[in-house]
């Protein structure tokens, strides 16, 4: 029997909270490390997968015969390859831009792709509900906290939502940008973060201040992306939880509406918070090949 949800039995809370919060699916623990396989873990697997799977195939067929008229799904990544390459980074770094295309093309991909995959719903949970309200599915209870299988296979959840993927996304650049920072300067990177000219007295005021900016430019890339990627699902799961708070059929049509805005609205800034992670990260590399 599947239980009436009443307006005093639902929380908005609960259900951003169920829906954003990550959780181990598998739990593993190795040397008393707690390395057990979460949602966004499970997520980010997922997206790596289907990198591989879009752009192994592509690659040998190009290299096989370059001259060979693409696909148009080949093609559509080509337009997104050439547009990285050409107006992110050579628009940036110029000729220099050939040495870190491999690393901008995986970072703006990776983080495509693991935004547009979380704008799909938990699929296992969708299944799961549907056969329980139709009668066709029966899911017996296991153990108290026990995941469904099925759940677990694709959590739906969006891993750049979590501040721990993100910052790490942005360590990497950071790490990035100091690197070449080094190889085009070399040890004089560190006396020329302060913009030329700057007096004697100014430039022991503004080393420190510099130095702390390059601490500052990964965090913003980290929680900008953050917070884009997790506002927008925060928005959708509080105007269909009007539905369940208000129980009224005029809610609906507005709830559905305003959700389905946002859907489209998701799907824009999942692929304008990618492009802005990557160009900002090109910027900065360009900035600290070159004395300011």
């Amino acid at each position: 029997m599947v239980p009436v949800l009443t307006s005093e039995s639902f929380n908005v809370v609960e259900v951003i909270v169920h829906h954003l919060q990550d959780m181990p699916l598998w739990r593993l623990e190795i040397g008393g490390i707690d390395l057990s396989i979460t949602k966004r873990v499970m997520m980010m697997w997922i997206g790596s997968f289907f990198l591989l799977l879009i752009f192994i195939p592509i690659a040998r067929r190009i290299s096989k015969d370059p001259y060979k008229k693409p696909s148009r799904f080949s093609g559509m990544m080509e337009v997104f390859i050439n547009f990285i390459r050409k107006d992110v980074g050579e628009a940036s770094m110029g000729h220099y831009s050939k040495h870190y295309d491999p690393f901008l093309l995986t970072l703006f991909f990776f983080i495509l792709i693991a935004n547009l995959i979380g704008l799909i719903p938990p699929l296992g949970e969708v299944f799961l509900t549907f056969g329980e309200l139709t009668g066709l599915v029966h899911h017996e209870a296991g153990a108290a906290g026990e995941i469904p299988f099925l759940v677990k296979l694709w959590p739906g959840i969006t891993s750049t939502g979590d501040v721990g993927v993100t910052a790490a996304l942005a360590g990497i650049s950071f790490l990035v940008i100091q690197i070449a920072g080094f190889a085009h300067q070399g040890i004089a990177y560190i006396k020329n973060i302060v913009p030329n000219g700057i007096p004697g007295p100014m430039w022991i005021i503004m080393w420190p201040i510099e130095v702390f900016g390059q601490f500052t430019k990964p965090f913003a890339l980290a929680i900008r992306l953050l917070a884009n990627m997790t506002a927008g699902h925060m928005i959708i799961l509080v105007f269909m939880g009007f539905i369940f708070q208000f129980q009224s059929y005029f809610v609906v049509p507005v709830s559905i509406l305003a959700s389905t805005a946002i859907y489209m609205l998701e799907l824009f800034v999942a692929f304008l918070q990618a492009y802005i992670f990557v160009f900002l990260t090109a910027l900065f590399v360009a900035g600290a090949q070159h004395r300011h």
